[in-house]
């Protein structure tokens, strides 16, 4: 490990007190707010030899948390919130997917999606109420989308709507936690979750099926999500109208993506263009 500090200009030494170095998760958008990792949390492919990665193995000593965010205190304004689960046989009892509450667990400004193992529905609840009920399914990889648009919420699953409940309240928490798997005593044990995100917009309904329809493909066996190689410095792009593929350079080779998966790949490093049109490649 090693600990690089930016000094202004004539300061020669110094000293450093009270350092902490924790275990996170990135957080992948243009934020760069991570997860810390409590306790022990699994990441295992979301189907053989997928690329993809999904959490698994929550308790209450087991999950992922991510302190206070500002830009989450979305008032009474529209949001998002949407990922993947794998429901598994050993869930407690109203264990949450994913919230956001105070460290006391209060529920005043709150929200959280759970799953209640008892009839089998998936819930949303803010402020200690429930705002809908549904349905859900075990044992397989679900998407799961919760958008309020002008204070109503909509749920769908698998990119197909729901259920719809009102959501007027306001949701700004200040001093409150985005929690992972975990809420109190609720954990969703085994069950297994993957590309969660929470945004303070509410796409529409056309738009969450086609991000359904474009993450579906990387929860299939041998899915590859990534660039070729141990590169991720893209040295040239192109798009061929004709095939609908992308293709992408690094010093590894080429990259072709169908959509968000890999379908296949060269292994010649392209170094300053790519030319694609009609199944016609030129790279140099």
């Amino acid at each position: 490990m090693v600990l690089i500090v930016n000094a202004p200009a004539g300061i020669t030494s110094g000293s450093l007190d009270n350092i902490t170095f924790k275990i996170a998760e990135p957080d992948r958008s243009v934020n760069g707010n991570g997860l810390q990792v409590f306790g022990t949390v699994t990441k295992s492919a979301v189907a053989t030899g997928a690329d993809l990665v999904g959490y698994s193995g929550f308790s209450a000593s087991n999950h992922l948390q991510q302190p206070y965010n500002a830009d989450l205190d979305f008032g009474t304004g529209d949001f998002s919130i949407m990922g993947w689960i794998n429901v598994g046989t050993s869930v407690s009892a109203y264990a949450s997917i994913l919230s956001r509450v105070l460290s006391n667990n209060s529920e005043t400004n709150a929200w959280s999606l759970r799953i209640n193992s008892s009839d089998n529905n998936y819930y949303l609840y803010t402020n200690n109420t429930s705002v809908f009920t549904s349905p859900l399914t075990r044992s397989t990889w679900q998407f799961l989308t919760v958008a309020r648009r002008s204070g109503v919420v909509y749920f769908y699953v698998n990119g197909a709507f729901r259920t719809t409940g009102p959501m007027a309240n306001t949701i700004t928490n200040v001093g409150a936690s985005v929690v992972v798997g975990y809420e109190s005593t609720h954990h969703i044990g085994n069950s297994s979750v993957a590309l969660w995100r929470i945004s303070a917009t509410a796409p529409s309904a056309e738009q969450i099926a086609k991000i359904y329809n474009d993450e579906k493909p990387l929860f299939q066996e041998n899915a590859q999500a990534t660039l070729y190689g141990t590169s991720d410095a893209v040295t040239a792009l192109a798009y061929d109208d004709d095939t609908e593929l992308l293709h992408a350079g690094t010093s590894s080779g080429r990259s072709v993506f169908q959509g968000l998966r890999r379908v296949s790949n060269t292994t010649d490093a392209v170094t300053t263009s790519i030319s694609a049109s009609n199944s016609i490649i030129v790279e140099e």
